[in-house]
């Protein structure tokens, strides 16, 4: 089976850099390689570790600790960017050259779905700042809050915690 190019240039870069490519950091990776969404620690956490049929975590599971320390290794070292949703944490996703295709994303403040969209045109607003501020733009993040089409229909039955798990709505 081929591996995703993605996943590949990830493992590749951690390599460049000097880390070793541990079990753990291998199923992360390949986690954040496969995964279009952005993911909470505790999804990360949860799709990495594999559960016994009576449901419990497996013996060999990887720490959630582990999980934030990579995470915010691979942000440290450009791999991956942190986005904030003002759910009160944050989720993780591959980075993206910001002078080529990149995504933005949709966020509905009552079930908490998020969606990218594609082609921001922020290209004159970026110039305009730059020659009225003096500040060289390297990077940009868009996040656009509001109501998703099923919550404007009726209300959500779920909604996500802090920790970024659904559960029942109130």
């Amino acid at each position: 089976m081929a591996k995703n190019p993605e996943y590949t240039r990830m493992l590749n870069a951690l390599k460049d850099e000097g880390y070793r490519l541990t079990g753990p950091r291998r199923a992360l990776l390949r986690l954040l390689a496969e995964t279009r969404a952005p993911l909470s620690v505790q999804e990360m956490h949860t799709s990495v570790n594999p559960k016994n049929p009576d449901g419990t975590l497996a013996e060999e599971t990887i720490n959630l600790v582990t999980v934030y320390r990579f995470a915010n290794l691979l942000v440290d070292l450009g791999m991956v960017r942190r986005v904030e949703f003002g759910q009160g944490y944050y989720r993780y996703e591959r980075e993206e050259p910001q002078d080529g295709p990149h995504h933005h994303h949709l966020v509905c403040q009552k079930c908490g779905r998020v969606e990218d969209f594609h082609g921001c045109d922020i290209a004159a607003l970026t110039a305009r700042l730059e020659g009225e501020s003096g500040f060289k733009v390297e990077r940009h993040q868009l996040e656009l809050y509001g109501t998703c089409p099923q919550c404007q229909q009726c209300p959500p039955t779920t909604r996500r915690t802090s920790g970024g798990r659904l559960v029942a709505a109130a």
